[in-house]
């Protein structure tokens, strides 16, 4: 699985959009990677927007990548992995989007990348847990991983998996800590595939470095070398 996203929208929008406090050193993102620092709102500080990092700081990971059980919590396993039920009771956050990112396998060894976002490039919450621990020199490190949803009809032609996608009405209830688990984990379900618009995009999503608004441009399908397909 492989899922990215992007966090472009400036930050007066999501402070206007989530009715919370937006730093300077919020840094907008077309491409968010694992191990990057990004935004999210938890349920200890709904009131100002945090940066912790996806999945891992860089410093501990030895390998360019990361393990997806650090990046991707699937709902299914929410309340039953002891890890991953310790957070949901206390370390709920939403991963701030403004769209999300997924490869369609069309071929052995071969995919395209779609993309898929809301009208109008609208913001969205997608929920998530966090953790935090301390390094050897003291530091506290904070992460956050999203939850995943088995993928709707729409988002399945291209994908098993998709965000956990909150409606607005959800998000406080979300983050409100006096909601146990049980009651929580029933907010999280594929989202109304009606509002979600999809397209394919330009293959250079698969370089980590590469950050530019031509990544919401609408192109014709190519796989991951950049070869254009019929089969899409």
């Amino acid at each position: 699985m492989q899922i990215n996203y992007s966090i472009a929208s400036q930050g007066s929008a999501i402070s206007e959009h989530f009715q919370t406090e937006v730093a300077d050193d919020y840094i907008p993102t077309f491409n968010a990677q694992p191990s990057d620092i990004l935004p999210v709102i938890t349920s200890e500080n709904p009131e100002h927007l945090s940066h912790f990092y996806w999945g891992i700081n860089p410093s501990f990971s030895k390998s360019r990548g990361v393990s997806d059980k650090l990046l991707y919590a699937p709902v299914e396993n929410i309340l039953t992995k002891p890890s991953l039920k310790k957070s949901l009771q206390m370390q709920r956050c939403v991963v701030v989007a403004d769209s999300f990112y997924n490869w369609k396998e069309i071929a052995k060894k071969e995919r395209v990348p779609y993309r898929f976002h809301l009208e109008n490039n609208a913001l969205f919450a997608i929920a998530g847990l966090w953790d935090s621990f301390e390094t050897e020199a003291g530091d506290t490190v904070h992460t956050f991983m999203m939850i995943t949803t088995p993928a709707s009809r729409e988002v399945k032609k291209v994908s098993e998996r998709m965000p956990a996608i909150l409606n607005d009405d959800l998000l406080l209830e979300w983050l409100n800590e006096s909601n146990t688990s049980e009651s929580i984990h029933d907010f999280i379900k594929p989202y109304d595939e009606e509002h979600i618009f999809q397209h394919t995009i330009n293959p250079k999503l698969a370089d980590p470095n590469f950050n530019d608004k031509a990544l919401w441009e609408k192109v014709p399908p190519a796989n991951q070398f950049g070869n254009l397909t019929l089969f899409n």
